[in-house]
């Protein structure tokens, strides 16, 4: 065998075992999360998170408030990083700085405004009145926004998420569970209902740890197919006493508001956020409501720094793979092999 190739095949037997520990010895996840409060006056905050998985050391610090808006729910990014405010019934959506909390600009819906999303390409904003009509606002906040009419298996929408394959879903209820899911027409508003009364039908998130579509609602979770909606699972337990929105770090982990705490759900070993290995709730605010995405389409991504991705190990393991097969065609096309 030639010496290169096998002093190759050494360090590559050897970083795929570092690449194995690792993925089975999570490194602890940190971050800042921002989260809003209902109650009024401060209601626009950040706090600093951090959770060791082989110990389940959960901790939270700098608990911050960085702005005040007439009305707070619903809070995500835009793709520039600045902070969107869901208004509730100012019907205002507020685009604000995420350091100093200055309001940048302001878009008037002409209904309230809770839970937002952003489209994968950072273009559009959407949002809705609980089981209201689904708002469309144009990208920079303040250019404008439209309203389409929900028709179908459901007649309002109170969010939607970005599923696989351009699939768009959608939940329908009140605070804070038991809602309708199905698809949605983002162009007709035409809804598919797929399941009625789901406990944990409030928040809607798509987690790429798992690609699924992930919901939180009354300290329940669930989870669905994120290109059909297929396979419905719903936690058999609850975690807290209520839940509204969720985040999660793509690593398997999530932190999820309500009833006054973060609860941290940790699911790296049963890949499962129904049925998680470890979860711990820590009192943060009497009402805190949303909270902001940490991975994917309004998260603060590169303007804040990312948490890690699980993409980061498989990419390494295919550049080591990559080399052994560029070893492996200079052998085999070497006039002189040893």
């Amino acid at each position: 065998m030639d010496r290169h190739l096998s002093k190759t095949l050494r360090i590559g037997a050897l970083l795929a075992c570092a690449i194995g520990t690792a993925s089975t010895q999570a490194a602890p996840v940190t971050g800042t999360l921002y989260y809003t409060t209902y109650n009024g006056g401060q209601n626009v905050w950040s706090i600093d998170f951090s959770y060791d998985s082989s110990t389940h050391n959960y901790s939270l610090t700098n608990n911050t408030n960085i702005a005040s808006t007439n009305g707070a729910d619903g809070i995500i990014f835009g793709a520039n990083g600045n902070l969107l405010i869901g208004g509730q019934s100012s019907g205002n959506v507020y685009e604000l700085n995420r350091t100093t909390g200055a309001l940048i600009n302001t878009q008037n819906t002409g209904a309230p405004n809770y839970h937002l999303t952003l489209n994968p390409s950072g273009t559009s904003v959407y949002t809705s009145s609980f089981e209201g009509s689904l708002k469309t606002l144009s990208v920079p906040i303040g250019s404008g926004s439209t309203t389409t009419a929900v028709t179908g298996g459901d007649s309002g929408v109170t969010q939607i998420a970005f599923g696989l394959g351009g699939q768009v879903f959608y939940v329908n209820g009140n605070p804070n569970g038991h809602g309708n899911l199905g698809t949605i027409d983002l162009s007709t508003g035409f809804t598919n209902r797929l399941y009625t009364d789901v406990v944990p039908a409030h928040g809607l998130i798509f987690d790429p740890f798992t690609n699924l579509i992930t919901m939180f609602g009354d300290g329940y979770t669930g989870t669905m197919n994120a290109s059909n909606g297929s396979g419905l699972k719903v936690s058999n337990q609850q975690f807290t006493c209520d839940f509204d929105q969720g985040a999660v770090t793509g690593t398997g982990i999530a932190l999820v508001a309500g009833c006054g705490r973060l609860t941290l759900l940790d699911y790296t070993l049963s890949n499962d956020i129904t049925h998680p290995d470890y979860y711990q709730s820590i009192f943060v605010n009497d009402s805190i409501d949303d909270v902001a995405p940490l991975v994917g389409a309004g998260s603060c991504g590169t303007h804040c720094g990312t948490v890690p991705e699980p993409a980061t190990l498989g990419l390494f393991g295919f550049g080591i793979a990559a080399i052994l097969a560029s070893r492996r065609r200079r052998v085999n096309t070497s006039p002189n092999p040893r």
